[in-house]
């Protein structure tokens, strides 16, 4: 089996071809959050808070020794990591045009987006960001990584809430109040019919 080094990794290319899927979709999601939100006019660029983002990114597919990995476990960790992509794009797409600050941004929303994943989600991005980190959880379990995601639902869920007290304090409150009724942080809300 080949193998080859470098500084903080040590990959074998058999056992670890299955987190390049992980690093490509991580690496969309950066390049595509930057692309995508826009800093707030008047604040210095981004919050210190969202490098948390990448840091988990790192940590939850960081390893030292070469890795010895449970088919199944790879094939359910690749469908969330398609599934992440997907939505992320969505989501990404949807928002094309429109103004959308970076994570924990101090700027006043002007509108409630209920387009494409919005529609079901308050938080796709945020979502997708988290079945990106679970998914290669999954892939590597480990106490370490499990950790990671735990950190990452609380980090995502207080950006969350920082984002409803902004629109609760906004002229579209009423607004923003009626669709956070009938749709779910980070996954749908089961409707009752």
């Amino acid at each position: 089996m080949a193998t080859f080094t470098f500084p903080l990794f040590h990959f074998s290319t058999f056992s670890t071809f299955p987190l390049w899927l992980a690093w490509f979709v991580f690496l969309w999601q950066l390049i595509g959050a930057g692309r995508a939100f826009r800093p707030v006019p008047g604040q210095r660029g981004l919050s210190p808070l969202a490098q948390l983002i990448s840091l988990a990114f790192v940590g939850v597919i960081y390893h030292r020794q070469p890795l010895l990995l449970n088919v199944a476990l790879v094939a359910i960790g690749w469908v969330g990591l398609v599934v992440a992509f997907v939505l992320f794009e969505w989501a990404r797409r949807t928002i094309r045009g429109k103004h959308f600050s970076y994570i924990f941004s101090a700027d006043t929303p002007a509108f409630v987006c209920t387009d494409g994943p919005f529609h079901y989600v308050r938080n796709p991005f945020y979502s997708s960001y988290l079945l990106s980190i679970g998914s290669v959880a999954v892939m590597m379990p480990s106490v370490f990584r499990a950790a990671i995601v735990a950190a990452m639902v609380i980090y995502f869920s207080a950006a969350a809430m920082w984002e409803e007290r902004k629109f609760a304090r906004s002229p579209v409150a009423a607004e923003y109040a009626a669709y956070k009724a009938t749709t779910g942080r980070f996954v749908p809300k089961i409707r009752r019919v």
